[in-house]
């Protein structure tokens, strides 16, 4: 709760909004003016009145829509007329009981389904993966953008070895051998993957602190920041292994030419 009191759910047409829907898509006059939702101000949902007791912050939900919370009753009154309009109860397990185990006992004694927190939110990414087609064009962003992202990393990294092969060659032509030339260009690599995953993730880290402000959900788990160290590292290893190709074809004496 950001302001009011749960409490006051229990008064006559009483809601509590989100503080995005509040000053978004429930604000007054939007989109013109947008002048957010306050305590006390009533509104209309589906032509019945509906009086704002308080501002909470909620999760973002996938499709940025106002979240409000109300008694049940008074949400089948606020609900267009349907067949079934209760989605789902949720259940909190007492202390010291296993949520998995009390959703096995919910499902045998009153033949439902129930599940437990982890296994509802897979419920939920499954269905979205299984029936619509977010996944396929979520993925095909995200592949074009790897496939740019490795050619134009790959591409600078190894115009970066040849604007510096007379260097390389100088170093061979002193007699610095190839393997000491190789770790070069592999550090080199290192650092230069490094710090651009430093400099990605940290922009992506900000932008994802400032969506907490909008309609945007954002998750960063820790996983998608491996996944991302695993790909800068394959994208450097691939350019690297170009560039000592071709420094490994180099005629040393390509530093006394002019």
């Amino acid at each position: 709760m950001m302001e009011g009191n749960i409490v006051s759910l229990r008064d006559p047409d009483a809601i509590i909004v989100d503080h995005v829907g509040a000053s978004n898509k429930l604000s007054l006059d939007f989109p013109l003016n947008q002048k957010p939702l306050t305590i006390g101000e009533v509104i209309e949902i589906n032509d019945r009145r509906a009086k704002v007791v308080g501002i909470c912050n909620s999760s973002r939900t996938f499709q940025s829509q106002p979240v409000i919370y109300t008694t049940f009753n008074r949400a089948l009154n606020f609900a267009p007329n349907e067949r079934k309009l209760l989605s789902f109860v949720l259940v909190k397990a007492k202390e010291g009981v296993d949520p998995k185990l009390l959703a096995q006992t919910i499902q045998k004694t009153t033949g439902l389904k129930a599940f437990d927190a982890q296994d509802f939110k897979w419920l939920t990414i499954s269905y979205y993966l299984k029936y619509t087609g977010i996944p396929i064009n979520f993925g095909i962003s995200v592949l074009l953008g790897f496939i740019i992202g490795t050619a134009i990393a790959g591409q600078t990294f190894y115009n970066f070895t040849l604007d510096n092969l007379r260097y390389f060659a100088t170093f061979r032509a002193m007699g610095a051998p190839l393997g000491m030339v190789r770790k070069m260009i592999l550090i080199q690599s290192f650092w230069v993957g490094a710090i651009g995953w430093g400099i990605g993730t940290g922009a992506a880290s900000i932008s994802g602190f400032f969506t907490q402000y909008s309609e945007l959900a954002f998750v960063l788990t820790w996983w998608l920041f491996l996944a991302s160290a695993i790909s800068v590292g394959f994208i450097c290893a691939l350019s690297s292994i170009v560039s000592l190709r071709k420094i490994q074809t180099m005629d040393a004496s390509i530093v006394f030419k002019s």
